[in-house]
């Protein structure tokens, strides 16, 4: 069952804040966020930190909205108290039955993309081409293997006129951080789901280059290529594959609970891990 120990919110409203129940805390709305299809309720990861500063706390403003928008408080408190009102609100959206444990990951798994030949809005192209799909967000994510689970996500960049994406074929897939080429050696602690900055996601061909297709005739490849999350305005990609905001967190936490030891991040060199099997893009 889903169970907090303590207090979780914002400290000038006096909560306790233990690291496990303030990640029980952000796993929760994350997935209320996804089943209301309200984002204002997504906490924006799960790392289990609050911010000593209230206003400067995702999880806290998180809670805010839920307590304001779903509770129905006139003045949100900030504050999860266990058995207290927000709390029962929570387990009304979620269900009294917290999800089964994670467990490691056995064997290679597939990730198959398909398109379907659509092209999205919010995909900057040259001359006048209408899109063929109305979203943001044209392809399915499919895992297999090891692992299932089917996502929301885009092969798309944001600008064809200057980057590409990556053609139809089959290509190495491994663990590791974005935007981690060239920073600091991540730590165990950094094995969280984010949804800024360096943050762990899966790389395409370990970062080597891999063909795109441009509407820029000289750009043919691509390297540093990712799987990582967008965002509900557009997806800020430069040719990486993206999931959908709503879908990131469950996504990512599959990889992080299946793969829970850091130096398998860290095979290759400082931020790109071990092969964990293969990405398939196809119609």
């Amino acid at each position: 069952m889903w169970q907090i120990a303590a207090s979780v919110g914002s400290y000038e409203s006096g909560a306790v804040n233990h690291a496990t129940d303030v990640k029980t805390v952000q796993r929760m709305l994350t997935d209320i966020a996804r089943k209301l299809n309200v984002p204002a309720f997504n906490p924006g990861g799960v790392d289990g930190l609050i911010a000593r500063v209230a206003s400067q706390s995702s999880t806290v403003k998180a809670i805010t909205q839920f307590q304001v928008r779903r509770v129905g408080l006139a003045q949100a408190d900030q504050r999860i108290d266990v058995g207290g009102k927000t709390w029962k609100a929570m387990i009304a959206v979620v269900g009294a039955a917290a999800p089964p444990p994670p467990r490691a990951i056995a064997g290679a798994i597939t990730l198959t993309v398909q398109h379907g030949n659509k092209f999205p809005q919010k995909t900057k192209r040259q001359g006048s081409v209408a899109p063929t799909y109305g979203g943001t967000y044209e392809s399915s994510f499919v895992l297999s293997g090891g692992i299932i689970g089917t996502f929301r996500g885009s092969i798309w960049p944001d600008d064809m006129t200057i980057k590409g994406h990556v053609i139809d074929g089959t290509y190495p897939l491994h663990i590791g951080f974005h935007k981690g080429g060239n920073k600091a050696k991540q730590t165990a602690a950094d094995l969280v789901v984010k949804e800024q900055g360096v943050r762990p996601g899966l790389l395409v061909n370990a970062r080597s280059s891999v063909p795109v297709k441009s509407d820029n005739p000289g750009k043919t490849i691509s390297s540093g290529i990712n799987v990582h999350n967008g965002f509900y305005s557009a997806r800020f990609s430069d040719g990486c594959l993206t999931l959908h905001p709503n879908d990131w967190q469950r996504f990512m936490q599959i990889f992080i609970d299946g793969f829970p030891d850091i130096n398998d991040w860290h095979t290759l060199g400082n931020n790109t891990g071990k092969r964990i099997g293969q990405l398939i893009v196809k119609p």
